[in-house]
């Protein structure tokens, strides 16, 4: 059976090149090739979506040719890069990768009025609300229609909330990785 999990994307990854490379994340951010290589030698240390991902499905040690992946990523630049990164990998290992990007904000949030950060935040993760129905219910009508989970490891916490009142509603699975035992956990 065809299996398709639908990914929040966060910036584990930029965050751990980081600090393995004694660097910021901005001067990570300049170094996409070495990152590549990161992910690539090490994919369960460096990205949480994978690690989550290969928890699950166990991709990385045996291919998995019905799997497929919808990255749900902001299109700042850290998001954008990030995601870059995971299709590339995800393609290597032979995963097909979907690409759903949602409204982020590159300033800092500094810059931003508090009456303004509320509004777009709410109205970017209703964006995202819609724009996940929309990619579902087009999943949905493929023959066969594939097993669809929702894994909200990556991204931030509003995000993954959104996906899980999303996998709920829809009856669909969710799923994180406990951060200490290092398993995939089913949410209820």
């Amino acid at each position: 059976m065809k299996q398709h999990h639908i990914l929040t994307v966060g910036i584990s990854l930029l965050t751990n090149f980081a600090r393995e490379h004694k660097v910021t994340v901005d001067e990570a951010l300049k170094q996409h090739k070495a990152m590549a290589d990161f992910l690539r030698a090490h994919p369960r240390q460096a990205s949480a979506e994978l690690n989550s991902l290969d928890s699950r499905t166990g991709f990385l040690n045996k291919p998995k040719p019905d799997l497929a992946v919808t990255l749900v990523f902001t299109t700042t630049g850290m998001g954008k890069q990030a995601a870059s990164l995971l299709e590339i990998e995800l393609k290597f290992r032979k995963v097909s990768v979907h690409r759903l990007p949602v409204r982020g904000f590159d300033a800092p949030a500094r810059d931003f009025t508090p009456e303004f950060a509320a509004r777009e935040s709410a109205s970017a993760l209703a964006d995202l609300r819609r724009r996940v129905i929309e990619h579902v219910a087009r999943l949905q009508k493929a023959a066969p229609m594939p097993a669809i989970e929702f894994n909200c490891t990556g991204g931030y916490k509003a995000e993954c909330a959104v996906l899980y009142e999303l996998g709920r509603a829809l009856r669909l699975p969710v799923y994180y990785l406990h951060e200490t035992f290092r398993v995939a956990v089913e949410l209820p």
